[in-house]
């Protein structure tokens, strides 16, 4: 028995008839067997122990984990018709997910039985049927065993939840999964609203290493290592954004090729880099990269811009004005302290907008993101 699946065994024996939550018996052996006949493939071997175990439970925050029970209910069979009839898929199509819970958020967490050709390799996903879309969460059902014992064992838990509450989670996610990158989006989101823009930087550009990235980790970084000046981070996040990928990637990262390229081209001329020519390879890339004639045109003006020395002209597409600033400096960085606190201006008009050159001028835009903001 791997070490996650253990302590998560163990944590459930120790809180069975606490009233902390409700376990079921052990599954049948009969109902087991069925089920894998339907799927036309083994469980998972950690499942099935823990199938062996507590054949359901529900468990701390309203998260449901189902049973290997036919029938209706809090039944994997259910959850995976249910899944079945969300994307139009058979019931016994062997690359459909297999979901094994539901969160305390109505999203269903599952095995993706087509990343792997073996059950016990099958990563975890978060799927979120509203958008359709399966997030991987845990590279092995071990690690969302370890993490949920973690976080149910976790001296806050009891605690209102809080952005202090929410970073001290993903920290723990990210030291128990290091390669899974959705761990090191949730920590660096929290770092940045936390003001510590720095270890949100580190906690993105790991996002974006590991394999497979959140799509917008490396646009997140990218905006941050431009703010912060860092020109290493700029081009380790500008490098992976400039890759080959499909056209349907770029929507997921919630860019565009010359938005990137317009955050780099700036970025080059304002940092002055005695070897310009990582920076310029870069830009090539990216223009071929571009699919949309609009993206192509701003693309085209903002390399020869770079090369030639020019103002950059804007990406496509621009960047809308967020806030009216003032000719008064001091009175424009004061209303943009006002509106990046209260969300009316983010790090993408701070990159994606040239009217706050001035006001950087006089005043680091860091300072910005160094602002505290609090969930809600």
């Amino acid at each position: 028995m791997h070490r996650g699946v253990s302590e998560l065994v163990r944590w459930l024996e120790q809180q069975k008839g606490s009233g902390a939550l409700a376990v079921q018996p052990p599954a049948k052996a009969a109902d087991v067997q069925a089920l894998e006949h339907d799927l036309g493939t083994p469980l998972p071997a950690d499942l099935r122990l823990v199938l062996g175990r507590f054949n359901g439970a529900a468990l701390p925050g309203g998260a449901q984990l189902f049973t290997a029970a036919p029938g209706p209910g809090a039944t994997i069979e259910s959850a995976l018709k249910e899944l079945a009839a969300q994307k139009g898929q058979s019931f016994l199509d062997p690359d459909l997910l297999l979901p094994f819970a539901r969160t305390e958020h109505g999203s269903l967490l599952a095995f993706d039985r087509a990343a792997a050709p073996i059950a016990d390799t099958w990563p975890i996903v978060d799927f979120d049927a509203e958008a359709d879309e399966a997030t991987i969460v845990h590279r092995t059902f071990d690690g969302w065993c370890r993490n949920s014992v973690g976080e149910w064992s976790a001296s806050d838990r009891d605690e209102p939840f809080s952005l202090d509450k929410y970073v001290r989670s993903g920290a723990r996610h990210a030291a128990i999964e290091p390669d899974v990158s959705t761990a090191h989006v949730t920590l660096g989101h929290g770092l940045r609203r936390a003001g510590d823009p720095e270890r949100a930087l580190i906690a993105y550009l790991r996002a974006g290493r590991c394999v497979p990235p959140v799509p917008w980790a490396d646009w997140e970084a990218l905006k941050l290592a431009s703010i912060l000046d860092d020109a290493e981070s700029l081009l380790e996040a500008g490098g992976r954004l400039a890759k080959r990928a499909p056209e349907a990637t770029w929507a997921r990262r919630g860019t565009t090729p010359s938005r990137v390229a317009f955050v780099l081209a700036r970025a080059m001329r304002r940092l002055h880099p005695a070897d310009e020519a990582p920076w310029r390879r870069l830009l090539e890339l990216l223009r071929h990269r571009a699919t949309e004639e609009a993206d192509r045109a701003a693309m085209n003006g903002i390399l020869e811009a770079a090369l030639a020395g020019r103002p950059v002209p804007p990406p496509a597409p621009a960047q809308p004005p967020a806030l009216d600033l003032d000719p008064d400096l001091d009175l424009s960085m004061a209303r943009m302290r006002e509106a990046y606190e209260a969300g009316r201006l983010r790090d993408d008009d701070l990159v994606l907008d040239p009217r706050y050159d001035a006001v950087a001028a006089r005043y680091p835009l860091v300072e910005l993101v160094r602002i505290r903001r609090e969930f809600g």
